[in-house]
């Protein structure tokens, strides 16, 4: 009788625990090279599973979840420090990225009629271009933040006014990015922005995944699945070409799930300009709703990712540049193919192509992105 009323309540206990609202506590987590103090926010569910983020670019620091035995597994491999975030060889781990992810083609575009030039921070092929902002983008700016609660989740709200010229972009832009966690182990990400003139937004966010644990290598044997049917080949400068290609026959046809390596031998052009399995995919049906678009899974640790977005794109890059040289958390270097990308965004290069969805921003709209990156275990 005594044992099963122990049981009853420490089962009870359990439930209460594992039903409890996250919470959030903040640490000092160091200055920058200019004194800023730096902080990091740890949200922690019911369950025990935390996501961590700093000011200084809205990074992701880590996402531990459970695996298959109940071990809490950090799935972001990066930096644990604010010297490596700010002066470390792989500049985006887990970065905010804005006012435009990815790339636009020689750094500028047409807008209202007249010519925009961009900040030139890439050169690739004898072909400048801008990436992810510019040389100060929104990685490498600190935010005003504070934590948010509701009855069953728990965040952090980031903002930040980026100023009319700010890396050759016009218009103010008042942006406000929350980040969200809650007892399911879902990580809901929500951009928010208003301008004063007409401009182009296209925000992500650059966070690393190896779902065996931060350390280990080879993310190229997880098994994805992506809800699309075309993807967006290259130039040699790495932005599209214009022209949509169907992914049937070719290593990136994720329509059933697949390991992502499973046509990697596969005759490809798209595969020899990128250096790699690296592509845009066009999700099926966009229409701006939010949608389960992929799914990325584990074998080995039985952790998945089930995504989430409104946004057109999906970009992926699998880490094949890390070879050594880049240090990464606890002192130890991040392996070749050890971090996977799964980037929600508009298409790179969009201000230069019409037949894209536009990315545009007027005085009398609210520019609004969600994607979410449901966490489980099987």
């Amino acid at each position: 009788m005594r044992k099963s009323l122990f049981l009853s309540f420490a089962t009870l206990a359990l439930l209460t625990c594992s039903a409890s609202a996250p919470q959030v506590e903040s640490l000092p987590f160091g200055k920058l090279s200019t004194g800023e103090p730096v902080t990091l926010y740890r949200i922690t569910n019911g369950s025990g599973a935390q996501l961590e983020a700093i000011d200084y670019g809205c990074r992701i620091v880590s996402i531990k979840v459970p695996d298959r035995e109940g071990r809490m597994v950090d799935v972001v491999p990066g930096y644990d420090n604010i010297e490596a975030f700010e002066t470390g060889p792989e500049r985006f781990f887990g970065a905010l990225i804005g006012r435009f992810g990815n790339r636009i083609a020689e750094g500028s575009f047409m807008l209202d009629g007249k010519l925009v030039q961009l900040s030139l921070n890439e050169n690739l092929a004898g072909h400048p271009g801008h990436i992810h902002g510019g040389e100060k983008g929104f990685d490498r700016v600190m935010w005003k933040a504070f934590p948010v609660k509701e009855k069953d989740r728990a965040g952090i709200r980031f903002t930040r006014l980026s100023p009319d010229g700010e890396e050759g972009y016009p218009g103010n832009l008042d942006c406000t990015v929350t980040y969200w966690w809650d007892n399911d182990n879902r990580w809901k990400v929500e951009y928010e922005a208003v301008t004063d003139a007409p401009t182009i937004v296209n925000m992500s966010n650059h966070t690393y995944f190896n779902l065996r644990g931060e350390g280990k290598s080879y993310v190229m044997d997880n098994i994805m699945q992506v809800e699309a049917d075309y993807y967006l080949p290259n130039t040699p400068w790495f932005t599209p070409i214009g022209l949509k290609e169907p992914v049937e026959g070719t290593p990136f046809d994720m329509r059933a799930p697949a390991r992502v390596d499973h046509a990697i031998d596969t005759p490809s052009e798209a595969i020899n300009t990128m250096h790699g399995f690296s592509t845009t995919w066009m999700l099926r049906d966009y229409d701006g709703s939010l949608k389960r678009v992929a799914d990325l899974y584990q074998p080995d640790s039985g952790i998945g990712i089930e995504l989430s977005t409104t946004e057109p794109g999906l970009l992926t890059y699998t880490g094949r540049m890390f070879n050594g040289h880049v240090i990464g958390k606890g002192g130890k270097p991040v392996p070749k193919f050890g971090g996977m990308l799964l980037e929600t965004l508009h298409f790179p290069d969009s201000p230069n192509n019409p037949k894209f969805p536009s990315t545009v921003l007027r005085p009398d709209e609210k520019y609004y992105s969600t994607t979410e990156f449901k966490f489980y275990v099987k």
